[in-house]
């Protein structure tokens, strides 16, 4: 079974404000500004996933950590199967893809195995970047079996040059 991973765009930083007396709305500016790269990224990994065919992304919800990382959640219905896959997922972008590779080099990867070394020749980091990256790894953990989904999840740990990523995808009939 195979599974895309992939993130959204930034919800917006704007916030509107309506005057109690409903004479006027006004609209002002969160003073958070969001590294532009990192932005162009979350915006193509969402324009890539929103190309895949046999899906229905039901759902996008992001939230910034900082100004290089955020936490996106979202829900998608395969056309196929109708499966509906619940991801939650973490992107951090880096200053080196040596920071980057220090960071993944330190997280627990007991249950994990290197799933993919190989990038794709489409993707975001392709799209923003227009290299492929030099640096690739994809670590996955599945619980449960993908055969049977009613009790299914993945984790996947993702090294993209600078760029990395965590996610759990859960999958339900």
């Amino acid at each position: 079974m195979a599974l895309a991973l992939v993130v959204c765009t930034f919800a917006g930083c704007t916030t509107s404000t309506t005057n109690q007396t409903g004479t006027s709305n006004a609209t002002s500016t969160a003073a958070t500004t969001h590294d532009a790269l990192f932005e162009k990224f979350l915006t193509a990994l969402k324009t890539n996933h929103s190309q895949v065919r046999d899906e229905q992304t039901k759902s996008w919800e992001v939230t910034w950590i900082n100004t290089t990382s955020a936490r996106v959640v979202w829900t998608e219905r395969h056309n196929n199967t109708n499966q509906t896959r619940t991801i939650v997922q973490t992107v951090i972008m880096f200053p080196t893809s040596q920071d980057a590779t220090n960071y993944v080099n330190a997280l627990n990867k007991t249950a994990y195995s290197l799933n993919n070394t190989i990038y794709s020749t489409y993707g975001a980091y392709l799209n923003v970047t227009g290299r492929a990256p030099q640096t690739y790894k994809v670590w996955q953990w599945e619980e449960g079996n993908p055969n049977n989904i009613t009790n299914y999840t993945k984790h996947t740990i993702e090294l993209c040059d600078n760029f990395t990523t965590q996610a759990t995808i859960t999958v339900k009939a």
